[in-house]
């Protein structure tokens, strides 16, 4: 009896763990699974904000990340960056899956969102913090790049494109991360028509489907090291957001929270962990956006101290 009840017990305990790893590999990556070969360029294409947000959207991208590269200072701010004295540029780090979309092809797609014929300026914005350029950290990328800039220099009768190796690159503040989902109303100088071609980008993959995922605190925290950029939106009262919230959330309190989603999280494919102070409250506002087609939502369920660092 000891020996059958010890039996149960192991497959019990195997089963568990089973169900946990594969849990945890379903959260680890939101949009796509990271290749064990992943490539990374960095673009610059004036204001980092649509930029990022259009790479974000292109299917194989696994990571879109705002930053400072090149210039002369260490890890420097934006109230530096901007004075355009530091020699930065507004760049967006581009994480990407090579089975999914090529290099090639996210040149391309950069290439037809900017003028590359002005220098220090896209847009409305001016300055050398908005100089536009690819920068690529090995000579096989390098190669490849400087073969479609000619291509594309070709076609136009100026060309102030920066092509060049990295020299280095500084993650931009947190605001600045998901800002076009963060404010959908914010100022942007790409268009509609770029973020369409984002999302024609590379190989298509079957849409998500809308559906409650749930995510544990640890497995949240292993994604988010692995590369995962979720929106974090907390639906508890704005006292109860104000006395203390994880760093970066949002604040979209239950009762207005279908109303404010609409307005604030217009990108029903972006990675989104929902949280409360009650699990209750919690699954009651992931059921809430899953009904209204968010695809790509976890409920991190309720949240009484966040091990990680809360405001």
């Amino acid at each position: 009896m000891r020996m059958l009840i010890a039996f149960i017990l192991v497959m019990a305990i195997a089963l568990g763990a089973f169900y946990a790893l594969k849990n945890t590999r379903q959260a680890m990556v939101s949009v796509e699974e990271t290749p064990a070969r992943a490539g990374t360029v960095y673009f610059a294409g004036g204001c980092f904000w649509g930029v990022e947000h259009m790479m974000s959207l292109v299917p194989g991208v696994i990571n879109a990340r705002s930053g400072y590269a090149n210039g002369t200072l260490e890890n420097p701010g934006y109230e530096a960056v901007k004075t355009g004295d530091t020699g930065h540029r507004e760049t967006v780090e581009v994480t990407f899956n090579p089975d999914l979309v090529s290099l090639e092809e996210l040149v391309a797609l950069f290439f037809s969102s900017i003028d590359p014929t002005v220098e220090n300026r896209q847009g409305n914005d001016i300055g050398s913090q908005y100089q536009t350029g690819i920068y690529y950290q090995t000579q096989e990328d390098g190669q490849l790049i400087r073969r479609l800039a000619k291509a594309e220099q070709a076609r136009h009768p100026a060309f102030h494109v920066e092509i060049g190796p990295l020299g280095s690159f500084w993650p931009a503040e947190d605001y600045h991360q998901d800002y076009l989902i963060k404010n959908p109303g914010g100022y942007c100088h790409l268009t509609q028509a770029d973020f369409d071609r984002a999302r024609a980008t590379g190989k298509q993959t079957a849409p998500r489907q809308a559906e409650y995922r749930a995510i544990s605190p640890k497995q949240a925290r292993e994604a988010m090291d692995m590369g995962a950029a979720p929106v974090m939106v907390d639906v508890r009262e704005p006292y109860e957001f104000a006395a203390g919230h994880i760093p970066g959330a949002i604040n979209l309190p239950l009762g207005s929270l279908a109303g404010l989603a609409q307005e604030r999280l217009p990108d029903k494919d972006a990675l989104i962990y929902l949280y409360c102070r009650s699990g209750a409250r919690s699954r009651t506002g992931a059921m809430q956006l899953v009904n209204l087609g968010y695809t790509n939502l976890y409920d991190l369920g309720g949240i009484i101290s966040w091990p990680y660092g809360v405001e």
